[in-house]
């Protein structure tokens, strides 16, 4: 593998080249698939064409079998090329379906993976009115890895607590892109400089700017060869 390089394709295609117990570090956050989260429309067809995220050559409109099975498969790689000393750190939201709320850890738990903590990320924002439920403004980060201790952990790193209030990035293209701080911290918090971060789904390259930044290598996939673009 070349490294401090984005690959234009699957991030599948990219771990099966990697060999097992190579990263240090994979941060990143998947498309939610979250097309069918509004209930209150008649067609669901009518929703998704206004509100949809749009991953560009990506349509983010799985069954959720499909969705889970798919993040089990991708899951399970990141083990594989993970270190025994390295940490997962994956974004995702609670998914709404006829009112009935999903967690990610319905797929997290059933991967390889032993899952050591939940961060919560604050988004911010005004207050909203919803018919059932308290209005959500967070989402997780969920962390994993191949042990639950032994793992690198720089404990300078902790002051940040598990709740970490950060506005979401606006100035980017990218339909849901990082924030910086988000992996700035987590890369500070389970790397060393010279160590090796990934992520599989790179989309306009905010954890690669900060490996950089951070004096770290880093690897990334991108299957959109728009957002692949925006990281040259």
């Amino acid at each position: 593998m070349k490294l401090n390089n984005i690959y234009n394709e699957d991030c599948l295609d990219t771990m099966s080249n990697m060999p097992d117990n190579y990263v240090d570090l994979v941060v990143t956050s998947p498309p939610y698939n979250n097309w069918r989260n509004k209930r209150t429309q008649a067609r669901k067809e009518d929703y998704w064409k206004r509100t949809n995220i749009n991953y560009d050559n990506f349509s983010d409109k799985m069954t959720d079998d499909d969705y889970e099975q798919w993040q089990i498969k991708v899951l399970n790689e990141i083990y594989r090329i993970l270190k025994p000393t390295g940490t997962l750190a994956y974004n995702h939201n609670v998914r709404i379906f006829n009112f009935e709320c999903t967690s990610p850890l319905t797929w997290l738990l059933k991967s390889d993976l032993v899952y050591r903590q939940r961060i919560t990320w604050d988004r911010g924002g005004m207050q909203a009115f919803n018919n059932v439920r308290f209005y959500r403004n967070e989402e997780d980060i969920y962390i994993l890895g191949k042990n639950a201790k032994g793992f690198t952990w720089n404990k300078d790193q902790a002051k940040h607590m598990s709740v970490w209030k950060i506005i979401p990035e606006r100035k980017n293209d990218h339909p849901a892109p990082f924030p910086k701080e988000i992996p700035d911290r987590l890369i500070k918090a389970f790397t060393n400089e010279g160590d090796l971060v990934y992520d599989p789904f790179m989309g306009s390259g905010t954890t690669a700017k900060m490996a950089i930044e951070n004096n770290r290598n880093y690897i990334g996939s991108e299957i959109s060869e728009k957002y692949y673009k925006q990281t040259l």
